[in-house]
């Protein structure tokens, strides 16, 4: 998977075909699913408007681990980010599981904690593993109240007394 990134890190484009200059490309999450319709554009054009190679991602990551690549620094980067503790996510048997550890390399694959109706379970972890969405919401801005006038007198002897410094 050859990936290029855009200047915030944030949008991804898979490189599914390349002929010189000339590229067809796709939008992809860092999930690894691909978005919208593939176009084709021009290399020296996408790196003009700030568009770069990216070697590791948890794309690439997740794309590893379901090729059943083992012990790789990509899949263990990729795994820890897209399965956070507390995340919830559905495994093959159909149950509902919130991650309870991050997930653990052995020789034979991932394995992680997950907690059931309260109740601890270690599992391998499998490409088949479905993430659902977070519960917790977007917290607004924080925007303390106004300055009494106690406090702004306090701040305005400090500044008297600093002598501006």
């Amino acid at each position: 998977m050859r990936l290029l990134a855009d200047k915030t890190g944030e949008q991804f484009l898979e490189i599914l075909d390349q002929q010189g200059d000339v590229l067809s490309v796709q939008f992809i999450s860092n999930e690894g699913i691909r978005k919208g319709k593939p176009f084709k554009d021009s290399l020296t054009g996408l790196y003009l408007t700030g568009w770069t190679h990216r070697s590791t991602s948890t794309a690439i990551g997740l794309e590893r681990f379901k090729q059943g690549i083992l012990q790789d620094a990509t899949v263990s980067f990729a795994l820890h980010q897209l399965y956070p503790l507390g995340r919830k996510v559905k495994i093959p048997s159909g149950d509902i599981a919130t991650i309870a550890s991050y997930a653990n390399t052995h020789a034979d694959g991932y394995y992680m904690y997950v907690r059931i109706a309260e109740e601890l379970h270690r599992y391998r972890i499998t490409p088949d593993w479905e993430l659902l969405p977070s519960e917790k919401l977007l917290a607004l801005p924080y925007y303390p109240a106004p300055l009494t006038k106690e406090e702004k007198q306090t701040i305005d002897d400090y500044d008297t007394w600093a002598g501006g410094f």
